[in-house]
């Protein structure tokens, strides 16, 4: 929220991957989503010209402002109030051979490459979010709400597995089956919602990644998902390790089934 005012106008210039979004896209959840305070920002870098690249310029300003501090340019932290939170600035270029790209105007930031997120800039949902008082103490002039854009729910799905496969990380294993369970149609509503935003976004994304990932919960005995439903556990879930791990193992039958059809 704070550097979304911080960014005024250019609030619009990035979709939010995380943070809030498993929250809002799995509404029907038992008990809350187990967060992190990493905020990925996706940025569209497609240009074919210097001259026809966008200006992120503001972004040195809002990163300056918010008392942000890096060491690699593309992960960003501070403290605000009593909370460390990170910044993220992520892009999927495929015919850019270095790590990172840069921010054309920014002389602070750059973004990191990682491939597959890209799907997630198609169709994002503008949400209105209230702001904070705890916000509004420190930015008195600020709207009562204000509109940022998030990863649709395909978008999320396929930017998750992308990431689930390349580092293989606990969390994403949790996050990846939390919005495909509850979703507001559980996860046949996620299957199509990916394969519409695979045929959509042809250039942007493919169904490799995806159906690899939910594979791997199909041995309900599996790490993935024992991981997820140790998490469940973890945050309150009241249902024993087996019955989650099973919901975890049919959801993605469902999900596989569902997406081979389209």
């Amino acid at each position: 929220m704070r550097f979304g005012l911080l960014a005024g106008e250019h609030a619009r210039d990035f979709v939010v991957i995380g943070g809030l979004n498993p929250d809002y896209l799995a509404p029907d959840a038992p008990v809350p989503h187990q967060g992190t305070t990493d905020i990925d920002l996706l940025f569209a870098l497609g240009f074919d010209e210097l001259a026809s690249a966008p200006d992120f310029a503001w972004i040195d300003a809002a990163l300056s402002a918010g008392g942000f501090v890096s060491a690699n340019k593309w992960r960003w932290d501070a403290v605000l109030k009593n909370a460390r939170v990170r910044l993220e600035f992520l892009c999927d270029v495929r015919d850019h051979t270095a790590d990172t790209v840069p921010l054309p105007g920014s002389q602070s930031a750059v973004a990191s490459k990682l491939a597959g997120p890209a799907a997630a800039l198609l169709d994002p949902i503008v949400r209105e979010i209230p702001v904070p008082a705890a916000v509004r103490e420190d930015f008195t002039a600020a709207p009562q709400r204000l509109a940022l854009r998030f990863a649709n729910l395909g978008g999320y799905l396929l930017a998750k597995a992308a990431a689930a496969r390349s580092r293989v990380l606990a969390k994403d294993k949790y996050d990846l089956m939390f919005v495909v369970l509850f979703n507001e149609g559980g996860p046949a509503a996620a299957a199509r919602a990916v394969s519409k935003q695979l045929e959509t976004a042809v250039e942007a994304a493919d169904s490799a990644d995806i159906r690899a990932t939910m594979t791997s919960y199909l041995d309900s005995s599996g790490s993935w998902a024992r991981t997820f439903a140790q998490t469940m556990i973890d945050t309150g879930d009241p249902s024993s390790e087996e019955q989650l791990r099973t919901d975890a193992s049919v959801a993605a039958g469902i999900f596989l089934k569902e997406i081979v059809s389209e």
